[in-house]
């Protein structure tokens, strides 16, 4: 599964923002609720000390009096407080109250009777008249108000300023996260249209050149001239060079190709062609190079109507370099082939002058057959892979092995000579080691047992169905052929 880089990028950058702007609110929320908890301290004092001038300007009021208690209730509803209860002390020890006046419900105070207990001793020693309780929350103030010794003001008031300034800020929270969030969408449709999108384009062209298509290029509106700009008019130039280059290497392609193809049709000028059926023998070849041009050489000569030589090459390597060697063979060995038909002699002189060429930088293995009228043949090997030979009145098969060194190796080594009595009718597979190479999709190679174990079974069947079965059976096995392969049937006539 792909990894999309701005999937990636979206995420990191979608939690970055929810992250810091979480931070940044929550670090301004608890910076200005602390700063208005001190304001709505300070405020509270400033208030319960204007109402306590404001009461103590009242004079002295007799709370028995039912007129002046009216009166009193008047004053305190003219200076703002809507919430109050006048409270007369019965049994200070027990804190029991009676309640001379009241308005409104007033929250009561936590532990009253130390607070009353408290602000009559702070009025006895300090001249305060009053005490606080803040309920930090909801922004109300609970106030007890020293009126005599007996009597005491209860009341509370809600700082809706607070309020307000909480709810503004509340307000101004919700539009700074909306601030935030826009803002930062806002830029990240900037970044995805100034770099994203750029990006995307080299990378869908890069992916359409991958295909093939040389031709394709990036293009967009390049106003900033900033460094993706730069990187795509360096992309295109790139882009310019590589199919320039290739053209240049298709063109240079074509004319090895073309060159090849003039190397293929000489080589195959060498080859005895389609012709079968010669004077002494009945040839059923298969030859298939690796490429255009083939390590491996054959050629059937007729020297008389008496003689019939058989000569087959395999260079080391494949391609142009192998099929150079062979080509050097071939012509070798006709022109030894002028002055002796010894098989031992021809492979000799071969060798020799191989080495003599190439340094003994390059080798082969080869063989030659040299068929006789009179019912013999004469063979030699320089170093080639066994071959079978069928003889058909026995049904039994010889395996022919090599008689010398490989061609080209530059140490002296006379070649013996194998002598076969030859009957019509009898086989010999001829191969090179290509068949041997051949591989299965599982890696497998053909192999030199199971390639006797497949002449085994076909050798009694006519030259050419033999091949036929023999192709078959290395077809259906391999699917993989990394040299050049040559094989094929000689039937004695």
């Amino acid at each position: 599964m792909k990894k999309s880089l701005r999937l990636q990028i979206i995420v990191i950058y979608t939690i970055l923002t929810v992250v810091n702007l979480t931070f940044v609110a929550v670090m301004i929320f608890e910076n200005q609720t602390d700063l208005l908890i001190s304001n709505f301290t300070l405020e509270s004092d400033r208030v319960a000390r204007e109402i306590l001038k404001k009461i103590e300007s009242f004079g002295n009021v007799d709370y028995q009096n039912s007129s002046q208690i009216d009166e009193f209730q008047s004053k305190l509803f003219s200076i703002g407080l809507s919430n109050f209860s006048v409270l007369e002390i019965e049994d200070s020890s027990l804190g029991k109250t009676r309640t001379l006046l009241s308005n409104g419900a007033v929250s009561p105070f936590s532990d009253l009777k130390s607070k009353l207990s408290k602000i009559s001793s702070a009025k006895a020693a300090l001249n305060t008249s009053y005490d606080i309780e803040l309920d930090t929350d909801q922004f109300i103030v609970h106030l007890i108000f020293f009126l005599n010794p007996k009597t005491f003001l209860i009341t509370e008031i809600k700082m809706r300023e607070m309020i307000d300034r909480l709810r503004s800020l509340y307000i101004q929270l919700g539009l700074l996260l909306i601030w935030g969030f826009a803002f930062q969408i806002f830029f990240g449709i900037f970044l995805y249209r100034k770099i994203f999108i750029r990006l995307f384009l080299l990378k869908e062209v890069s992916e359409t050149m991958a295909t093939g298509d040389l031709r394709a290029r990036v293009s967009w509106k390049q106003n900033a001239q900033d460094e993706l700009d730069v990187l795509g008019n360096t992309f295109n130039g790139m882009a310019e060079q590589i199919a320039s280059q290739f053209d240049a290497l298709h063109l240079k392609n074509t004319q090895i190709q073309t060159e090849l193809e003039i190397g293929k049709n000489v080589q195959e000028c060498f080859l005895p062609g389609k012709r079968k059926q010669f004077h002494l023998i009945r040839a059923e070849i298969h030859y298939k190079p690796m490429r255009e041009v083939s390590g491996d050489i054959y050629d059937i000569i007729e020297i008389n109507e008496n003689r019939t030589a058989f000569f087959l090459a395999d260079a080391t390597g494949h391609g142009v370099s192998a099929a150079l060697i062979t080509s050097i063979i071939h012509y070798n060995m006709l022109d030894i082939l002028k002055e002796t038909i010894n098989p031992a002699e021809i492979l000799n002189r071969l060798s020799e002058n191989l080495f003599e060429t190439l340094q003994g930088t390059f080798f082969a293995t080869g063989i030659f057959f040299l068929f006789e009228k009179e019912g013999f043949a004469y063979f030699c090997s320089a170093g080639h892979n066994p071959i079978y030979y069928f003889r058909k009145s026995k049904k039994t098969i010889l395996s022919l092995n090599s008689t010398g060194f490989v061609l080209g190796i530059g140490i002296p080594d006379p070649y013996q000579v194998l002598k076969i009595k030859t009957e019509p009718g009898d086989k010999i597979l001829i191969y090179t080691d290509g068949i041997l190479d051949a591989e299965s999709p599982a890696k497998e190679q053909f192999g030199d047992d199971r390639l006797l174990e497949t002449f085994q079974k076909y050798a009694e069947l006519p030259s050419e169905e033999l091949m036929s079965r023999l192709n078959a059976d290395l077809h259906s096995f391999a699917d993989r052929f990394p040299d050049d392969v040559t094989f094929g049937i000689l039937e004695i006539s």
